[in-house]
C-alpha cells in the first residue's frame, strides 16, 4: 500500500489561488505524452505484446482524467456566480493557450505540406469541412484529441462550476451522459463509414473528467477516508481491461472500437494518477523529473507538431526517429510560441 503520508497536505480556500506549480502533475503529463509518441510508433502486435493497455494506452485517458484534475483545483476555492464563467478574459486566456498555438500549427502545417509536395511529389493535404473542428491541413494520428480539446473549451467551466456546488448530482450526470451517448452511438450508421465525430465526442470521458474532479478533492483536502473507493474502482477496471483485451470480453450496445476506453476503464487510469501524485515528490531539483515536467508543460506543443509529424511520414516504424523529432520540435515550438505570447498579450 502506498504511504498516503507522503503527500503533504496541500492549502484550501485564498491560499490555494497563490499555490505553487505542483510538479507531479507535469511529470504525468510528460509521461503521457511520451506515452502517445510510442503507441502512434509501435504495431498493435507490439502493443498488445508488452501488455500496453495498462501503460501506453492509457495515454489519453491519463490526460482527460488529468483535465478534470485541473478542472477541480481551479474550481474548487473559488465561489463563482454563472455569470463569472465565460467572460472575456476567460475566452482571452484559452485564446493564448489553446488556439493561437493551434492556428500557428495550421499555418505551419500548410507551408510543410506545399514542400514536402515539391520534394516528395506526395500530396499529404486534409482538407475539408473538418479542418473548422480541428483538423489540421495536414492530420495525422491522434487528431480527435484537438476537436476533443477545443469542446472542452465550452464545456469544463460549466462542469466544474456544477461539481462546485452539486458533486454527487453532477457526477451521476456527467457518467450517465456518457453511457446515453455511447448507446446512442451505437445506433447511429453514418459512424459505421466515418469515425472521426464519434473519436472526437468529448462526452465518451465525461466519466473521466469526473474522476480527475474527485482527485482534486482527494488531494486538496487530504482526506483519505475514501481513498479506498479510487483503489477497489480502479484495480477492478483492470481487471476488466485484462479480460476485455486478452480474453475477448465485450460489452453489447457499445461500438467496439473504444471499448478499452469507457465508464468502466477510466478509474484505472485515475489510479495511475493517484498513484503518481503519492510517488512522486511535489517539488524537485532532479535533473530527469525536471526534464520531465518540462515536456508535461510542453506536451500540448508536442502533441500538435506529432499530429503533423504523423501526417507527412510514411514510414512511422522508426520509433527512436519519431520520438526525437517530435519531442525537440516539440519543445522549439513551444519556446517559440511562449515568447509570442508573451508579446501579444502585453
Amino acid at each position: 500500500m502506498v504511504c498516503l503520508s507522503r503527500l503533504k497536505p496541500w492549502p484550501s480556500g485564498r491560499a490555494l489561488h497563490m499555490k505553487q506549480h505542483f510538479q507531479q502533475i507535469d511529470i504525468l503529463k510528460g509521461l503521457a505524452i511520451i506515452a502517445v509518441l510510442l503507441l502512434h510508433s509501435l504495431s498493435r502486435e507490439q502493443l498488445v505484446a508488452s501488455y500496453a493497455v495498462f501503460h501506453i494506452w492509457q495515454a489519453v485517458p491519463i490526460f482527460m482524467v488529468l483535465m478534470g484534475l485541473n478542472l477541480g483545483m481551479s474550481y474548487g476555492s473559488k465561489t463563482l456566480h454563472f455569470d463569472q464563467l465565460y467572460t472575456p478574459h476567460y475566452f482571452q486566456k484559452k485564446a493564448l493557450r489553446i488556439i493561437f498555438p493551434l492556428l500557428l500549427i495550421y499555418l505551419i502545417s500548410l507551408v510543410a505540406a506545399y514542400v514536402w509536395e515539391q520534394v516528395y511529389a506526395q500530396d499529404v493535404y486534409t482538407l475539408g469541412w473538418k479542418n473548422l473542428i480541428g483538423v489540421l491541413p495536414v492530420s495525422g494520428k491522434g487528431n480527435y484529441f484537438i476537436t476533443l480539446l477545443l469542446q472542452s473549451l465550452l464545456a469544463l467551466p460549466l462542469i466544474g462550476y456544477t461539481f462546485n456546488r452539486w458533486p454527487v448530482r453532477t457526477t451521476l450526470v456527467l457518467v450517465l451522459s456518457e453511457i446515453v451517448f455511447q448507446l446512442v452511438a451505437y445506433q447511429i450508421s453514418y459512424f459505421e463509414q466515418d469515425r472521426y465525430l464519434y473519436d472526437a465526442a468529448l462526452f465518451r470521458y465525461f466519466s473521466a473528467i469526473a474522476l480527475g474532479l474527485w482527485i482534486s478533492r482527494l488531494i486538496t483536502r487530504s482526506d483519505y477516508r475514501y481513498s479506498w473507493l479510487l483503489f477497489l474502482t480502479g484495480i477492478a477496471s483492470g481487471v476488466y481491461l485484462y479480460f476485455h483485451q486478452y480474453l475477448g470480453l465485450s460489452l453489447p450496445f457499445i461500438r467496439p472500437e473504444w471499448q478499452a476506453q469507457q465508464f468502466l476503464t477510466f478509474p484505472y487510469a485515475a489510479l495511475l494518477i493517484y498513484l503518481g501524485i503519492l510517488a512522486f515528490p511535489q517539488q524537485s531539483d532532479f535533473t530527469a523529473l525536471r526534464a520531465m515536467a518540462t515536456l508535461g508543460k510542453a506536451s500540448y506543443h508536442i502533441f500538435l507538431v506529432q499530429v503533423l509529424y504523423f501526417g507527412l511520414v510514411q514510414d512511422d516504424t522508426h520509433i527512436t526517429l519519431n520520438l526525437v523529432v517530435c519531442l525537440v520540435v516539440g519543445l522549439a515550438f513551444y519556446w517559440t510560441e511562449s515568447y509570442l505570447s508573451k508579446i501579444i498579450s502585453k
